[in-house]
């Protein structure tokens, strides 16, 4: 159960609306803090006594890509079903600026004017775009944007409306739920379901499946320039990890938008840097190459150690001093050796 101790007043009060669909943020002013958690208590206590969420109010903005509605495809086109079972790396490459390095998990030649939904596979699977073929030649496709989907729908919800089971691989989909599936996404941007998640531990290392859906839904709303940017250092990178700012946010279920409004998409030095469970690890963090400007390097060991140094953390510099002086620390990205005493930059 969720520890609202940690809450302010305006944390609370949008959690009894969010609890309440109510719009209204003035009645908590008379409450005090117990009477606010005891009031959100009550009502989490309905929710498990019934079994069901109380319904939401989503407001959510609609894509900003030029698109009309209702979606309809001619006579004879038909749609294809791309299933990207890597749901992080599809979405590096589905804002159109990348769109010429994306890798595309089909399987057959598509005619030009085949329609292609791409649904990423996070859980829930995500609706990501919807896309026009101009070409198919040798292994090359030439598409045109139709509508990319930065506001989350849910495949499973997609499903529930149409009434058909859709495939979990890339696949021809049948004339009759390919039409079906366009009126469903119109209805679906048109009057949008909430997509209540709870995120989860934030690690580094790995992620929970709520926690890469919200990774991707972050992606995916992105502009072209910020895909690869760590939101800490402003570097470019060539992976990212999601952070929560707030202790309380992993646990708590809210809706996917409000989680990714909330977090931080890091690199790997950054979001060790938040973390750092040791001094040597915090320090570590704060020095940057002066070459590429990636932090935590290893520290450079002179002479004869006494004992075999970890190598994840130490460079063995041995017992000749070179000329051009003693760095002090390698960069883990590019080897740049750098630091000292006198003002020194190696790039091996």
């Amino acid at each position: 159960m969720t520890d609202y101790r940690s809450f302010d007043r305006s944390q609370l009060i949008a959690r009894f609306c969010q609890l309440t669909s109510s719009q209204d943020k003035s009645w908590g002013s008379s409450l005090s803090r117990k009477e606010l958690i005891e009031q959100i208590k009550q009502l989490e206590a309905q929710e498990q006594h019934f079994g069901s969420q109380l319904p939401l109010a989503v407001h959510r903005t609609l894509s900003a890509s030029d698109f009309e509605l209702p979606f309809e495809i001619s006579e004879g086109q038909r749609i294809y079903f791309s299933w990207e079972s890597d749901p992080i790396e599809a979405a590096w490459f589905l804002d159109e600026g990348k769109m010429g390095q994306r890798k595309w998990n089909i399987k057959t030649i598509l005619p030009a004017g085949t329609k292609i939904l791409t649904v990423l596979a996070t859980t829930p699977p995500m609706v990501a775009c919807l896309e026009s073929v101009n070409s198919h030649e040798n292994r090359e496709i030439d598409v045109a944007r139709d509508v990319l989907f930065t506001v989350p729908i849910s495949l499973n919800d997609v499903e529930e409306l149409t009434g058909a089971h859709l495939p979990r691989a890339s696949q021809w989909l049948k004339p009759a739920d390919g039409i079906s599936i366009l009126d469903a996404l119109g209805t679906l941007l048109q009057d949008p379901r909430p997509l209540m998640l709870t995120a989860g531990t934030c690690r580094m290392d790995s992620e929970t499946e709520a926690t890469t859906a919200i990774h991707t839904l972050a992606l995916i709303q992105r502009k072209d320039y910020e895909t690869r940017m760590c939101d800490g250092c402003q570097r470019e990178v060539d992976a990212t990890s999601v952070h929560f700012f707030r202790d309380q946010q992993a646990d708590s279920t809210w809706d996917i938008q409000e989680h990714v409004d909330d977090i931080g998409l890091l690199c790997n030095d950054c979001h060790q840097l938040l973390h750092a469970p040791t001094l040597k690890q915090f320090q570590g963090t704060l020095i940057a190459c002066p070459q590429c400007g990636a932090r935590n390097p290893k520290k450079y060991i002179w002479g004869m150690p006494a004992f075999p140094p970890d190598e994840d953390e130490y460079v063995i510099g041995g017992c000749c001093i070179p000329d051009e002086g003693m760095p002090e620390y390698s960069c883990r990205e590019c080897e740049t050796c750098f630091g000292g005493e006198e003002p020194l930059v190696w790039a091996d």
